[in-house]
């Protein structure tokens, strides 16, 4: 049972706390402090999302205030990563960290196939190491700092700097180091208000700051792409009914943050790329991505994350029902009687249109969305007009001290209808008078013959002034006459589809996407560089480190890369297969590396001395060629310590 275990301090790392605590109890050996606190000396000081919660949590006294959700949710970065995966990923991304599923973590979070790589140092706020002198007599490693994007510290506004930790070190992730331990301060540096980059900066910190505080469930990625899109829609950079112009999306995008920007954070787009990450931000979710990729884009949507995540969760272009009834002719217009409205979206720019029906009879519709106070008392088309609007026509058309005008604006329509819907209605023409004729009736007739022989002639215009257009510009596609012909192209729409759609230019082919990555060149490339970084390793001074798979494309900064694509590189996989080393290969190089430590210090130790010095496992010494190489490094010692005795018969060897 721990019986020391550090109070946290404010948005202080878990890791942080290990520190302190490894820093109290001053174990001699390193492993010492994993073993006490996680029941296994195998465990990793991990920085961002540690495992083995659950063990620590067991491990602290009866009535410890410390729970694993408490723990998980304010001194590890889960709170950052939880809102923009699935409820069903967060939820076993948050027992995997209960739990000893470490190498689980990094996949289901998204972190192993994102191109955004944590912080190579642990990194610190000048200002905040003074005041947490100040306040609790020591410093600590604060979460938000450690963000991959949060590049300035949003309470005291100055560029956070790198300590002398590393985060993903082999030779020390065993280890915790104290903040105290890991920091030198230098003068601190603000950044200049002139910075062209300085506000966005900010604002990345202070919405990770925000995510960092939150408790709540996710809404799921669903949610999150419905509403980039419906965002996207109030800035015309997609349609209403979800489609994307993803052209003028990248176009806007990258003005909006400059490419020097993005690649200083890991998130550079490939605009030749219909797969980016971008794109796949705004499209149906198939697998998370980088929180960082979120924030950016919700501050090009001039949001922060507080005001994105309260969007509602469903759009709603009309409000929230009832809504108005619009019927003049009823009792209750203008009163918030309609229960149902039914949203479509137009086909050319596929705005949202509803359709309210009342009880009523009364049935219109309206383009929106509702921007202003006065869009609900709007009506785009009247659909029906309904029973108690046709009862209240037959009624005023019955007086003859109304006049037709007047008739209209009781009815809230124009003179024409009000006479097209008396004659649909068979009300008598002409309305009531001493003299009984049917001239009306004959006029109203002959009226609808002119219409027709005009629309007659207005079809041959418009039919020939959509060819003269065509004529004159051979090479305009579809879109561009529509756009450049707006008012021909819509009355032919209307009037004449079938002629319009015979008479358009022919649809042009989609473009063959683009071969996003060379990946023939990219493992050529890779391989020889596959090389260079595996001879280095294998010279690297000091301790020898295993030369891995792992460790290659690790140092190489491409493990995501060559992990997921392993299938389209063959020579650098071959070239990692290759040169990858052994665990008897790995044995072998670190025996001749105790024989030239001993060698240096004049030493001829016992072979438990000189095998627990070299790291063997019992298996591993149990091998012919290791046992061997053992037996003839001793040899080589007991020769070299023979010969220094006889040199120097006063002095002996060290045992």
């Amino acid at each position: 049972m721990i019986g020391c275990f550090p109070n946290p301090y404010p948005d202080e790392l878990l890791y942080s706390i290990c520190a302190r605590f490894h820093q109290r109890v001053q174990y001699p050996n390193k492993k010492g402090t994993i073993r006490e606190l996680f029941g296994d000396e195998a465990a990793i000081a991990v920085v961002d999302l540690p495992s083995n919660v659950g063990s620590l949590v067991s491990a602290l006294p009866p009535g410890s205030p410390h729970t694993v959700e408490r723990l998980i949710n304010r001194h590890t970065l889960f709170p950052f990563f939880a809102p923009f995966l699935h409820p069903e990923q967060a939820q076993q991304l948050l027992a995997d960290m209960e739990g000893a599923r470490g190498p689980a973590i990094k996949m289901r979070s998204g972190v192993m196939a994102s191109t955004v790589q944590p912080p190579e140092w642990l990194r610190f706020c000048p200002l905040c190491v003074r005041q947490d002198k100040q306040e609790f007599g020591e410093p600590y490693w604060h979460r938000l700092h450690q963000l991959p994007g949060v590049e300035v510290c949003p309470e005291h506004n100055v560029r956070l700097l790198d300590s002398q930790v590393r985060i993903q070190n082999p030779q020390t992730r065993h280890e915790f180091v104290a903040a105290e331990q890991g920091i030198q301060l230098p003068k601190s540096r603000s950044f200049s208000l002139l910075n062209p980059h300085h506000e966005i900066l900010l604002k990345i910190a202070q919405d990770a700051a925000w995510l960092l505080k939150q408790t709540t469930s996710p809404p799921g990625l669903e949610v999150l792409s419905k509403r980039y899109r419906e965002l996207l829609a109030e800035r015309g950079l997609a349609t209403y009914s979800g489609r994307v112009r993803v052209s003028d999306l990248l176009r806007e995008f990258c003005q909006f943050y400059p490419n020097d920007f993005l690649q200083s954070l890991q998130c550079e787009i490939d605009t030749e790329s219909q797969h980016s990450w971008l794109f796949r931000l705004v499209r149906s979710p198939k697998g998370s991505q980088h929180p960082l990729h979120h924030l950016l884009l919700i501050q090009f949507l001039n949001h922060v994350a507080a005001s994105f995540f309260q969007v509602p969760h469903q759009f709603k272009p009309f409000g929230k029902g009832p809504w108005l009834c619009l019927n003049q002719a009823a009792p209750h217009f203008h009163q918030p009687v309609i229960q149902t409205c039914e949203i479509t979206y137009t086909q050319d720019h596929g705005k949202p249109v509803g359709t309210f029906y009342c009880s009523c009879g009364f049935m219109y519709c309206r383009t929106g969305p509702d921007e202003t106070q006065e869009d609900p008392f709007r009506i785009t088309k009247v659909r029906a007009f309904g029973s108690i609007w046709e009862e209240k026509l037959k009624n005023l058309w019955a007086d003859s001290t109304v006049s037709l005008r007047a008739m209209a604006r009781q009815l809230g329509v124009d003179p024409t209808t009000v006479k097209l819907h008396a004659a649909a209605l068979e009300l008598p023409f002409p309305r009531q008078s001493k003299r009984q004729t049917n001239k009306s009736h004959r006029v109203l007739v002959s009226s609808l013959k002119t219409q027709k022989t005009v629309s007659k002639v207005s079809l041959e215009d418009y039919r020939a002034e959509w060819l003269a257009a065509r004529r004159d510009n051979p090479a305009s596609g579809r879109t561009i006459l529509k756009n450049q012909f707006q008012r021909v192209y819509a009355w032919l729409r209307r009037n004449d589809r079938e002629w319009l759609e015979a008479n358009m230019p022919a649809k042009k082919q989609a473009a063959s996407p683009f071969l996003r990555v060379n990946w023939e060149h990219r493992d050529i490339e890779l391989a020889e560089a596959v090389k260079s970084v595996a001879t280095n390793l294998y010279k690297q001074a000091g301790k020898p480190c295993q030369v891995t798979v792992a460790a290659i494309a690790r140092e190489l900064g491409q493990l995501a890369l060559i992990q997921k694509h392993a299938d389209k590189l063959p020579w650098t996989s071959k070239a990692l297969s290759e040169l990858a080393e052994t665990r008897e290969a790995f044995a072998l190089r670190r025996i001749q590396w105790v024989l030239e430590c001993y060698v240096q210090e004049g030493v001829c130790p016992l072979r438990w001395r000189f095998t627990r010095r070299a790291g063997l496992r019992p298996e591993i010494e149990l091998l012919p060629s290791v046992e061997n190489a053992i037996s003839r490094a001793l040899v080589s010692l007991e020769h070299i310590s023979s010969q220094y005795d006889r040199d120097c018969p006063p002095q002996r060897m060290a045992l």
